[in-house]
């Protein structure tokens, strides 16, 4: 991969080790407010979509409220991100706190949620202003507009950056955006879905990554 000029990270299960908190908090939430969900759903399956589909897609009883379930559900949030704040992946800080070229994050998480972890692993400043969070006015992935927002802050054009995301939803955003080229994380396969969309180049970690993609 030659030409590249910037790189645009998803946050949860691409820098943050999180996409497991996520899940374990939805299913927590269905057993607090009793709702029965489909058991066979398993979180690898469920990785990228954004909460309220989340959870239209676990429930089977579609007789429900999900306002009052995303009360609880954020309230659930809020106590295990404080228990447990998720690590960043291994080898990452380092690449990112000695790498020349520009880096942001493009993520369906809310920013606030993002500056938060960053700041406790010492890595916002080297994000700052280049966070897009695709909530509010900015449509959520798959649609492009993330992406093309994302590149923006950096001052590249989509087909200049390395999008390296760990979901197809993500994906699909990316090559929306035209963006020529997009990495897999799979955190060593183990964040990889048994069925897949978009087969695009597999980053299982991030040992030697600059030296490997840059």
């Amino acid at each position: 991969m030659k030409k590249i000029k910037g790189i645009l990270f998803d946050f949860d299960g691409v820098i943050a080790d999180s996409e497991k908190l996520w899940f374990s908090s939805a299913i927590s939430t269905l057993k607090k407010m009793n709702i029965a969900y489909d058991k066979s759903i398993k979180q690898k399956s469920t990785i990228g979509i954004i909460s309220e589909h989340l959870f239209q897609t676990l429930i089977t009883d579609k007789k429900y409220d999900l306002s009052e379930i995303m009360k609880t559900y954020q309230q659930l949030l809020k106590k295990t991100f404080k228990e447990h704040s998720p690590m960043i992946y291994p080898h990452l800080k380092k690449f990112i706190r000695s790498t020349d070229l520009k880096i942001g994050i493009v993520s369906n998480a809310h920013e606030n949620y993002i500056i938060n972890i960053l700041k406790k692993n010492n890595l916002f400043s080297y994000f700052k202003g280049n966070i897009t969070s695709c909530t509010g006015n900015i449509p959520y992935k798959p649609y492009k507009d993330g992406y093309v927002i994302g590149s923006k802050k950096l001052n590249l054009k989509p087909h200049e950056v390395l999008v390296i995301e760990d979901s197809d939803v993500g994906i699909e955003a990316a090559l929306k955006a035209k963006v020529k080229k997009v990495l897999r994380h799979t955190n060593n396969d183990k964040n990889l879905p048994v069925k897949i969309k978009h087969r695009v180049t597999k980053l299982l970690n991030y040992k030697n990554f600059g030296e490997r993609f840059i």
